[in-house]
């Protein structure tokens, strides 16, 4: 079973581990050197002050298949609703994050995922909601967002380069009921 919070500052070193994987083994982020715990610190403290969720999801270490992916109270994921842009006029689009503990995807963890950070979206604060997901090996995360109401509202191409490859990037949106 998994539950969805928020984030606590405890969490940072889960969050770490979690996002180095991808750091260092996929194109899902264009970062050449993983944020340390400290690093993720200062982002959830950010994204607090500016009134945007961070949520994690903690589980019981069984999946709904009943494979265990970790032990009791471990973080199998995390997402957060960050800016888009830092120029004054985005201030109310916001960007949103999702990763899960490698080994912890297709149990439903990114649905409930999204599905609270869409909920915890303040209308006052956050208007729209912009994904921006490599193509290259994100069909899953493109999937989830298609499937939670976001619309594809662009590509483009060859804009990140990583492990000798460009990567296209693809843009979908969807508005803060």
């Amino acid at each position: 079973m998994v539950t969805i919070r928020p984030v606590a500052d405890t969490d940072c070193g889960a969050i770490a581990d979690i996002y180095r994987h991808y750091v260092e083994h996929t194109v899902a982020t264009f970062d050449y050197e993983a944020p340390t715990a400290a690093d993720w610190a200062a982002k959830i403290a950010a994204i607090r002050a500016a009134g945007r969720p961070f949520l994690v999801a903690e589980g019981s270490g069984v999946g709904a298949d009943g494979v265990e992916v970790g032990v009791a109270g471990d973080v199998f994921g995390f997402a957060y609703l960050g800016p888009f842009r830092d120029k004054r006029a985005y201030d109310r689009t916001a960007e949103d994050t999702i990763y899960l503990r490698p080994g912890a995807g297709g149990r439903g963890i990114g649905t409930s995922l999204l599905a609270a950070l869409l909920d915890a979206a303040e209308p006052g604060n956050v208007r729209q909601i912009i994904a921006v997901i490599a193509a290259t090996g994100g069909e899953a995360s493109i999937a989830l967002h298609l499937k939670n109401g976001f619309v594809e509202v662009g590509r483009t191409p060859a804009v990140g380069y990583k492990f000798d490859q460009w990567i296209d990037c693809v843009y979908l949106q969807r508005s803060v009921d």
